[in-house]
């Protein structure tokens, strides 16, 4: 009988805006925002840039925030919403719709996906069972509603919707959106004479609509200046929230929403402050570091096991561990220069990877923090076993895809695809020509022959600088039997090996220039437009000026116009 009132449910969900479809901007009046409408679409459209004051730097075009879209939860953020919003140890599925990446993120992506037919019905069965568990346990349904309706018509019922509505959707609930609400409930008991029912198909509608699925933050018109458009406060609390925490905000974030605190710089620094010291912060913010360095792809790294025997299933999961645990014990911990991910001597291992690294005395699967030897070859992030692995084929390196990921992800530099019809493929090695390693190869194919040489030379150097390392990412002296040679030169700078080029990687400006540019991609859920080239440099000066403290920045750039204000 339940199920004969989901389509009741699903109109209701469908005044709400239908289920990836379309959603109007909000109206310039301030919040709460008006409930989102089929009829209007999301898309903002860009307004001419403003010619550039007098007063500013010729080079730098006048700020022109970047136009607002919705946002599709990602998956884990979907789930931990839906924890927060229903409580925690439901059975949320693991098996949703993958998120994708659009330059280098899953935070971009969802600015450009829609919910389509197969995730709506994900989507919806989800929403119906969890609700059916919540309302079917005693305990969990008193928690939720906070009270215990005889009908539909008892006050409570309202306040619940209020309340609720307002966790789910990140805003309050309109006068009319309450009462559409109610209604669908009076109908739904009307004809089954069950309160409880009546609640639990309501709450799985407000699961469904598109206010919940996608973030809604576009803004109002800015009276100050008319070709922008201010984040109200109800949506600063969801973009602060789901950056720091990857989840929807808690009541005290709401409530600051509410009083008019996030919406000046100040009531921001507080509350991103206090966001900030939550342990998840650093497991939200973590997610950056780890769709930056690409660590989901170590899921499925497959190496010649011949080659390569402790290449056991356990490792690549021991690998990822590492940098994640690597970059949190600086960034979080230690709250101290980012920058030391690069050449940090500390670093975190168990028994599989230890033996890679030929460490003793580390036992087990768990991972424990080890202080690398001073004559270790190895510091920093650049040097574990899981980015060298990862930017390798399965039985020999790859001083290429090494380079590549140097100068595109951490230098920003953009590397040509090679032309079509290249023929990208090393040939296979002569038996009867003397041996040679793998640099010297390259070096006569790679860097010796046009048209490879141009993109070749930006990669092929200071992916020689990891030479010493082999497939896995263990030490090693020799290859193919020849001595290796892992010197070479950083834009200028000489190093003899992985140590130094990571300290020459440290010290470079453009590493942390091209550190604030992708965490203000992700953060923003946009590819960086011109009229934000000022907002950029203004944050690559916080972030010098805080001594590269990542959290630090993280206020910097919350605070900052570009992820206050959106394009008219």
């Amino acid at each position: 009988m339940r199920g004969g009132w989901v389509s009741i449910v699903a109109l209701a969900a469908a005044c709400q805006g239908q289920i990836g479809g379309e959603l109007p901007r909000p109206s310039a009046s301030p919040s709460p925002s008006p409930s989102p409408s089929p009829s209007a679409s999301p898309t903002v459209s860009p307004s001419p840039t403003p010619s550039p004051s007098p007063t500013v730097e010729p080079e730098l075009p006048a700020f022109a925030p970047a136009p607002a879209s919705l946002r599709r939860l990602t998956r884990i953020e979907y789930q931990n919403t839906i924890a927060d919003v229903l409580g925690p140890g439901l059975p949320v599925p693991t098996d949703l719709e993958a998120d994708t990446t659009l330059h280098g993120f899953t935070t971009v992506a969802a600015s450009a996906l829609n919910v389509g037919p197969l995730a709506a019905e994900q989507y919806e069965k989800i929403a119906l069972d969890l609700s059916a568990r919540v309302f079917a346990d005693p305990a969990r349904r008193a928690a939720l509603l906070g009270c215990a309706p005889a009908t539909v018509e008892d006050p409570c019922v309202r306040t619940f919707l209020e309340r609720f509505g307002r966790r789910a959707w990140r805003r309050p609930l309109t006068s009319a959106e309450l009462d559409r609400w109610v209604g669908v409930a009076r109908t739904i008991d009307l004809r089954l004479g069950d309160v409880a029912t009546s609640l639990e198909l309501v709450t799985a509608g407000l699961l469904q609509s598109p206010a919940f699925l996608y973030r809604v933050e576009l803004g109002v018109s800015d009276p100050a200046d008319p070709t922008r458009r201010a984040y109200t406060g109800w949506e600063m609390a969801s973009r602060l929230s789901y950056l720091i925490w990857g989840t929807t905000p808690d009541d005290a974030l709401l409530t600051a929403a509410e009083g008019g605190a996030l919406d000046t710089p100040g009531g921001l620094t507080v509350e991103a402050r206090r966001l900030l010291a939550d342990p998840r912060a650093k497991v939200a913010l973590g997610r950056f570091f780890a769709e930056h360095f690409k660590l989901d792809r170590l899921a499925g790294i497959t190496k010649d096991l011949a080659t390569f025997p402790q290449m056991n299933g356990a490792l690549p999961a021991a690998m990822r561990a590492e940098i994640e645990q690597l970059i949190a014990r600086v960034v979080f911990d230690r709250n101290t220069d980012l920058r030391e991910i690069f050449d940090t001597r500390s670093t975190f291992v168990n028994a599989d990877l230890a033996r890679v690294y030929n460490l003793p005395g580390v036992r087990g699967p768990g991972m424990v923090e080890v202080t690398l030897p001073d004559n270790s070859p190895r510091a920093g992030v650049l040097t574990t076993a899981g980015f060298l692995a990862l930017y390798s084929h399965a039985s020999v390196t790859s001083p290429t895809l090494r380079g590549r990921f140097v100068r595109q992800s951490l230098l920003c530099q953009e590397i040509e695809p090679p032309p079509a019809g290249l023929i990208t493929e090393l040939p296979e090695v002569d038996p009867n020509a003397p041996p040679q390693t793998l640099r010297q190869r390259l070096e006569t194919l790679h860097l010796a022959v046009q048209p490879c040489s141009g993109c070749h030379s930006r990669m092929d150097p200071l992916g020689f600088g990891f030479e010493a390392f082999d497939a896995i990412g263990a030490y090693r002296t020799t290859d193919n039997g020849l001595p290796v040679d892992a010197s070479g030169s950083f834009d200028g700078q000489a190093f003899r090996n992985a140590r130094e080029l990571a300290s020459r990687v440290k010290a470079s400006p453009a590493v942390s220039s091209c550190l604030v540019k992708m965490a203000y991609r992700y953060a923003s859920g946009h590819r960086e437009t011109d009229g934000e080239r000022r907002t950029l440099r203004a944050l690559d000066e916080s972030l010098a000026a805080a001594n590269y403290r990542f959290q630090d920045f993280v206020v910097a750039l919350v605070t900052s116009d570009g992820f206050r204000m959106a394009g008219e």
